[in-house]
């Protein structure tokens, strides 16, 4: 990118921030008129207006909003980038934005996540731990954690981070009921519990001959949250299809029970996905090495 079209940048982002010219020249110490001229010159080349301008207003067009998101984001990366390669090491610093399902986070990231934070005294990180996924451009995302197959465009990079191993348990006191399904055919006959995310029910993936089977079981209770199926579960109250990083524990102390572990679908990929740019910050950098070697 020429130096022009960076400085035009910086001056369109001032005069956004200050809302108005006489603000952004002031703020960069150049007169009205340049900052002026700047944005001028980029609306040309973009071939969109970036300001509503009236005598006494200055204001974002749709355009404009959309385009401030991206050169903040834009200047920030350019600082870090200075700021790491005066400090020599890269050291992580700055405001560290990433987003991974709410029991995957909470259970294998936030661990991690409080020891980076804690190494790194001059990083700051907002973290949404949700099933929702965002648009990790629009949001301004650095680092998103998937699982399942993604479909993401061509200018984010996909990495496969590790698996989700699928398991159906019961607890032993529902077993004592109940008899233990030996088919997926089965499940009809028994009280269920199902994952619910936005009004959409998970499905049960199994092999059945040779062939991938998706079952969405009849339940009388739905949960939005893995945990909660975990603990109603553990207390009885019926089948659960689950991952085993939630319930490892509760199999190994004899609360919970696999079924059907001879038609356990083939695990599915948990994956790392972060914007395409020719310099990675350290902050993304470090945190990927980090969840590489740890989990």
């Amino acid at each position: 990118m020429a130096p022009g079209n960076i400085n035009d940048i910086v001056a369109f982002v001032a005069a956004a921030e200050a809302g108005s010219f006489v603000g952004a020249a002031r703020a960069r110490s150049m007169t009205r008129s340049g900052i002026a001229k700047s944005v001028a010159r980029l609306e040309d080349r973009l071939g969109v207006r970036l300001f509503h301008r009236t005598t006494r207003s200055l204001g974002l067009t749709d355009d404009g909003r959309l385009f401030l998101d991206r050169c903040t984001q834009i200047l920030a990366d350019l600082e870090e980038a200075e700021l790491s390669m005066s400090d020599g090491g890269g050291e992580p610093q700055g405001l560290f934005r990433m987003t991974a399902p709410m029991t995957f986070g909470r259970l294998m990231v936030l661990p991690l996540l409080n020891d980076f934070i804690a190494s790194w005294p001059r990083l700051k990180a907002d973290v949404s731990f949700t099933d929702r996924v965002s648009d990790i451009i629009e949001d301004g995302i650095d680092l998103a954690i998937r699982i399942g197959e993604t479909r993401e465009n061509s200018s984010l990079i996909i990495r496969t981070l590790t698996h989700q191993h699928d398991v159906v348990v019961a607890s032993p006191t529902y077993l004592s009921i109940h008899p233990a399904p030996q088919h997926p055919d089965d499940l009809s006959g028994h009280t269920c519990l199902n994952y619910v995310s936005a009004g959409q029910k998970r499905a049960w993936r199994f092999v059945v001959e040779g062939g991938i089977v998706q079952v969405k079981p009849h339940a009388r209770l739905s949960l939005d949250s893995g945990e909660a199926l975990r603990d109603a579960a553990v207390s009885g109250a019926g089948l659960a299809f689950l991952p085993s990083y939630l319930v490892d524990r509760d199999l190994a102390d004899g609360r919970l029970v696999t079924l059907l572990a001879d038609y356990a679908a083939a695990p599915v990929p948990i994956s790392i996905i972060y914007p395409s740019r020719r310099y990675l910050a350290p902050k993304v950098r470090r945190f990927i090495d980090l969840l590489t070697r740890t989990i």
